[in-house]
């Protein structure tokens, strides 16, 4: 009887410990998804990329040190690249602001290879072109300025014709950079789409802290 007591409780702990290990490989193949992700501020690194989505993070600690915060942004952003199924993150925006607490504004573009965005696509279920084509007027008017893309890539222009400048800024009192920039981007969208442009490429993108905190963003529309 003690026997047999010895070998179930042997046999648990064997079931565990399997267990365990499985549990620490899904979890470091799922951190190590992240951690593929390449940050470039290099375009030429993603020439022939198919480009996925913007991203953006920011981190933030009272004195906190913008190194230390930098390599927290870049993190998140990666992660959040990973989420979109890229494996290159352009930077675009590193920015570190005082105010309302030391922090650093992360944006950028993810990119991927054409074959890894068509199998994401299919994972996700992704409707058939023929799908996204049947929706009214309405809701086509309301997203327009959702399709202008924003860059700050030059090669993103390349053989495009220019439309006119556009400008656009976000302010608010002791206002969080990366969601100033985030409105000022969504402003600048809707006054490139008003002209009739596809693509806005951005020349100036500052953040102030008076007389209130702002973003200002200047660029030319393209179509």
């Amino acid at each position: 009887m003690k026997t047999k007591v010895l070998i179930t409780f042997g046999l648990l702990g064997l079931l565990s410990g399997l267990f365990a290990t499985r549990m620490v490989a899904a979890g470091a193949k799922t951190k190590g998804d992240y951690e593929k992700v390449i940050v470039t501020r290099n375009a030429d690194d993603v020439k022939g990329l198919t480009r996925v989505g913007d991203v953006s993070v920011s981190a933030k600690k009272a004195f906190g040190d913008q190194t230390a915060l930098r390599e927290a942004a870049t993190v998140k952003i990666k992660k959040a690249a990973a989420k979109k199924g890229a494996t290159i993150v352009l930077i675009q925006v590193d920015n570190f602001g005082m105010s309302p607490i030391n922090n650093v504004s992360m944006s950028g573009v993810a990119y991927t290879s054409a074959a890894k965005a068509a199998e994401t696509k299919q994972e996700t279920g992704e409707p058939a072109s023929e799908e996204k084509k049947d929706v009214s007027a309405t809701s086509k008017t309301e997203t327009e300025w959702e399709k202008v893309v924003v860059t700050r890539n030059n090669d993103d222009v390349k053989g495009l014709c220019r439309v006119d400048d556009v400008t656009a800024s976000a302010k608010k009192v002791f206002g969080d950079q990366t969601a100033l920039r985030e409105a000022a981007t969504m402003n600048i969208k809707k006054a490139a789409a008003k002209k009739g442009a596809s693509v806005v490429l951005i020349q100036v993108d500052n953040f102030a802290m008076t007389p209130i905190n702002n973003v200002s963003l200047v660029g030319v529309a393209y179509k």
